[in-house]
């Protein structure tokens, strides 16, 4: 007597394949926590070295740039967060945060000193000199605009902020400047 197993139902099917793409999924998500914790951990560890500098001395190979711009940098923790800003910023609007200006060696603080007088901190005292202060224009620079207002609401979920100064009624109205983990 022949004894014939009968394969598996479609049911049966598609629950093993169901059950091993959920495997996969929570394989690759434990991966990406693996990732963003070791980063987070080589952002933290730039960050203190950065520290050790002076305002605009800081060395680019201490540094870390962001993922839509080439041209600037910050100190490593601000630029994680201003990466995440980012992300919440072109789900509002649709695009990218408009990145003028973030970190300023020294030489450049002369040089904005030069050509903006008043507008620009004295070189060597520029929270952009310590890689925690960017510029944002693309409605940003202006107070009462609707990037503005969402900057204004959103920015301090990530560390971001609008120093008094700079806020419309501040001794220095600077709609465009923004600082990361600065206390005053």
């Amino acid at each position: 007597m022949v004894s014939v197993r009968a394969g598996p139902t479609p049911e049966e099917i598609a629950a093993a394949k169901k059950a091993a793409a959920e495997r996969k999924a929570a394989k690759a998500a434990r991966a990406a926590e693996r990732a963003a914790a070791q980063a987070a951990a080589e952002a933290k560890k730039m960050a203190e070295a950065a520290k050790s500098y002076g305002n605009g001395q800081i060395p680019s190979d201490v540094l870390c740039g962001l993922s839509w711009t080439n041209s600037e940098q910050l100190r490593c923790d601000a630029a994680a967060a201003l990466e995440d800003l980012n992300g919440a910023f072109r789900a509002a609007f649709g695009r990218n945060l408009d990145l003028t200006d973030g970190y300023r060696s020294y030489g450049e603080q002369v040089s904005v000193a030069a050509t903006r007088g008043g507008l620009a901190a004295v070189p060597g005292t520029s929270n952009h000199g310590l890689g925690q202060a960017v510029d944002l224009s693309g409605g940003i620079e202006s107070f009462g605009s609707a990037e503005h207002a969402w900057m204004v609401a959103n920015a301090g979920k990530y560390g971001w902020k609008h120093p008094a100064w700079a806020q419309a009624g501040g001794s220095k109205p600077e709609a465009w400047h923004w600082e990361y983990g600065t206390t005053y």
